[in-house]
C-alpha cells in the first residue's frame, strides 16, 4: 500500500496554530477568558467550498488575536517569550508559503474562522507525472470591503515586485494567479485568489478555486452536503461540552489505496485543565455505498458498562485500558484493520490468537496495564473479572492447551497462590536446558491476571487499593473529565515510553511515511507537552465509533 504524500507542508497555517494553543493552555489557572474556553457552535462556513472528495480540512473558529491574547494571559511570565516565538514562527510560515503578511494583509478584517484544506490528491488525476496536491486556505471576513482593499494592495505589492500575475474569470467569478513557471524560477510559491461569500480564498492551483467556485454554485457537490459529515457535525453540535475552538476531517479512503473506507471528524475544545477532543470515526460499509442516500445510524451496541472497580487492581504508574468482553474488542479491532496491521496485532498476542473463544474468560470488565521498567521496556499486565469461576477455570485450562504447541506449561506457587507459566525452553551448550517465562496467569476467587512477568504478577496479587491507579491524583483527574456513560476507556502515564511503538509502525511500510512526516513537524514537538492523557469510547457498532480524548498539558 502506498500513503500518498500529502502531510508535507499541511502545517502552513493550520497545525502552527494547534501546536500555539497546545503548548500553553495547559498553564491556564488563573486567567479566564470565557469566550475562548466555551467555544462556540457554529460550524466552519468554508466547508460549502471544498469538494465531497477533499483528503481533509483543519478550521480554527477563534481569531487568531483572541487565541494569541488567551496563551498570553495563561503562560506563566517566564514562557511568554517562547509564545511570542510561536507567534511569530506563525507569521513567517504564513508569509513563507502565501506571501501573506498577517498584520498588512489579514488582521484588519479577519473575523472568527481561519480553513486549511486539501481539496485533492492529484488534481489532473494523472499519477505519471506525480502527485499534484490541491490546498485552499480560506479566511472569513468581517468587513468585506476592508478585505477588498487589502488584499486588491497586495497583489499590487506582487506585482510591483516582480511577479507575473494571470487574470482569469470562471463562472462570472474573478480569479488573480501568480504565473506558476515565474514563481518556480524565483523559489517562490504559486498562488491563486479570489473573494467568494464573504471570505477570502487563496490556493496553489487555479483548478482548487474552480473546484470551491463548483460546490459553492451547486451546493450538492460540497462536502456539508454529505451524509456521514452532516449527521457527525449535528452530534458535536448537541450535548455538554458542545462547545469548540476547531474542528478537523479527514477521509481516510483518499489518503491511502488500501486504507479503510473510513471518515474521521474531531472537534477540539479547551478545558482549565487542558485540551479535549470529540471525535466521531465512521466506516463506509458497502450497504451504504449502495445506498448513499440513507443517513440512518445503526442501531448502537450498549454491552456491560465496566464498574471502575478493576482499576484497583492495577498497579500506580501504569499506562492502562479498561473495558467489557475483550474478546468482543479484539474481534471488533481486527475487522477494521489493514491486513498489514492486523499481522502486527497477532503478532504482538502470540501465542494467543484474536480466536474470541481464547478470551472466553474475560467476558466482563478487564484492564490492560503496561508497566515501565529499565531500558525502555514494558512489563505489561492483563486482569480479568471472574464471572463464573468453573467456567473461567475451563477457559483457562483450554488455552495453556493452546500453548502447549508452541511453549512448556508448567505449575509453580507464589505464597500459596497456584501459578501457571508458559515457558520458552532451549538446550545450552553443556547439554543442560535454559528458558525464560514469556506469560504467567492465576485465576482468585474474583479476577484473573495474566502477566509477561512474574515479578508483576507477585506485586498485583498482593496490591494495597491504596498502591493501585485508581488512587493516583492524575488517573482521577482524567476519569473525572472523560464521559461518564463510556464503554471503554484509558489512561496514558506520562512515564510511559512508547517509542517501541514507533518502532514498529516504521516498520510498516504504510506506517512509515506517515510516522516520518509526523516526526519531522512541529507536531511532534507539541506532544512533549503532554503531562498525562486519556480517552473513552462512548458508543460503538459496525458503521460509527464515537470517542473523547483528554489531554492534561505541562
Amino acid at each position: 500500500m502506498k500513503i500518498k504524500p500529502i502531510f508535507v507542508g499541511i502545517a502552513v497555517v493550520g497545525v502552527l496554530l494547534l501546536v500555539l494553543s497546545l503548548s500553553t493552555v495547559g498553564k491556564i489557572f488563573g486567567a479566564n477568558p470565557r469566550d475562548v474556553l466555551a467555544g462556540v457552535k457554529t460550524q466552519p462556513l468554508a466547508v460549502k467550498f471544498l469538494p465531497q472528495r477533499s483528503p481533509l480540512f483543519l478550521s480554527f473558529l477563534v481569531n487568531p488575536e483572541k487565541l494569541g491574547l488567551f496563551t498570553q494571559l495563561a503562560a506563566k511570565p517566564s514562557d511568554r517569550g517562547d509564545v511570542r516565538q510561536e507567534l511569530a514562527n506563525l507569521k513567517q510560515q504564513l508569509h513563507q508559503n502565501w506571501l501573506l503578511d498577517y498584520e498588512r494583509d489579514i488582521q484588519p478584517w479577519l473575523d472568527q474562522e481561519i480553513t486549511l484544506a486539501v481539496t485533492d490528491i492529484d488534481l489532473d488525476r494523472q499519477p505519471a507525472n506525480g502527485l499534484q496536491t490541491g490546498y485552499l486556505l480560506a479566511f472569513a471576513a468581517k468587513d468585506a470591503d476592508l478585505a477588498k482593499t487589502s488584499i486588491d494592495a497586495f497583489w499590487q505589492r506582487l506585482a510591483v515586485n516582480g511577479s507575473d500575475l494571470g487574470f482569469e474569470q470562471y463562472q462570472g467569478i474573478s480569479i488573480l494567479n501568480t504565473n506558476l513557471n515565474t514563481s518556480f524560477a524565483e523559489g517562490k510559491p504559486a498562488i491563486a485568489g479570489t473573494t467568494l461569500d464573504k471570505f477570502v480564498l487563496f490556493a496553489n492551483d487555479t483548478q482548487v478555486l474552480h473546484q470551491a467556485i463548483d460546490a459553492l454554485q451547486k451546493p450538492d457537490l460540497a462536502l456539508t452536503n454529505l451524509a456521514n459529515y452532516r449527521d457527525r457535525l449535528a452530534q458535536f453540535n448537541s450535548g455538554k461540552n458542545a462547545g469548540k475552538i476547531a474542528l478537523a476531517y479527514v477521509n481516510l479512503a483518499e489518503l491511502g489505496e488500501e486504507l479503510p473506507k473510513e471518515s474521521l471528524l474531531m472537534s477540539l475544545s479547551f478545558d482549565k485543565s487542558g485540551i479535549r477532543a470529540k471525535t466521531a470515526l465512521n466506516l463506509i460499509t458497502d450497504d451504504k455505498l449502495k445506498t448513499p442516500v440513507d443517513s440512518q445510524i445503526t442501531e448502537l451496541k450498549t454491552p456491560h458498562k465496566n464498574s471502575g472497580n478493576i482499576a484497583n487492581k492495577i498497579p500506580s504508574a501504569s499506562s492502562v485500558i479498561i473495558g467489557n468482553n475483550l474478546g468482543e474488542a479484539l474481534q471488533d479491532l481486527q475487522n477494521t484493520l489493514i491486513p498489514e496491521w492486523k499481522q502486527a496485532l497477532i503478532k504482538a498476542i502470540a501465542p494467543m490468537t484474536l480466536d474470541s473463544s481464547n478470551l472466553a474468560w474475560a467476558q466482563r470488565d478487564y484492564a490492560i496495564a503496561l508497566l515501565p521498567k529499565a531500558n525502555h521496556d514494558l512489563d505489561w499486565l492483563l486482569v480479568a473479572k471472574v464471572e463464573d469461576a468453573n467456567a473461567t477455570k475451563e477457559s483457562l485450562s483450554n488455552l495453556d492447551q493452546l500453548v502447549r504447541n508452541k511453549l512448556t506449561v508448567g505449575e509453580i506457587s507464589l505464597k500459596a497462590q497456584p501459578v501457571t507459566i508458559w515457558t520458552n525452553l532451549s538446550a545450552s551448550n553443556n547439554s543442560g536446558v535454559s528458558g525464560n517465562v514469556v506469560a504467567a496467569h492465576t485465576q482468585t476467587k474474583d479476577y484473573v491476571y495474566l502477566s509477561n512477568s512474574l515479578a508483576v504478577l507477585e506485586s498485583s496479587l498482593k496490591l494495597k487499593n491504596s498502591e493501585s491507579i485508581a488512587a493516583s491524583k492524575s488517573f482521577k483527574t482524567i476519569s473525572a473529565k472523560l464521559p461518564s456513560d463510556r464503554l471503554t476507556y484509558g489512561y496514558i502515564d506520562k512515564n510511559i515510553d512508547l517509542s517501541w511503538a514507533r518502532t514498529s509502525l516504521l516498520n510498516l511500510k504504510e506506517a512509515s511515511e506517515i510516522m516520518q512526516n509526523i516526526s519531522n513537524s512541529p507536531l511532534a514537538q507539541t506532544l512533549k507537552h503532554i503531562e498525562v492523557s486519556g480517552f473513552a469510547i462512548t458508543s460503538n457498532d459496525k458503521s460509527m465509533q464515537n470517542s473523547e480524548l483528554f489531554l492534561i498539558l505541562k
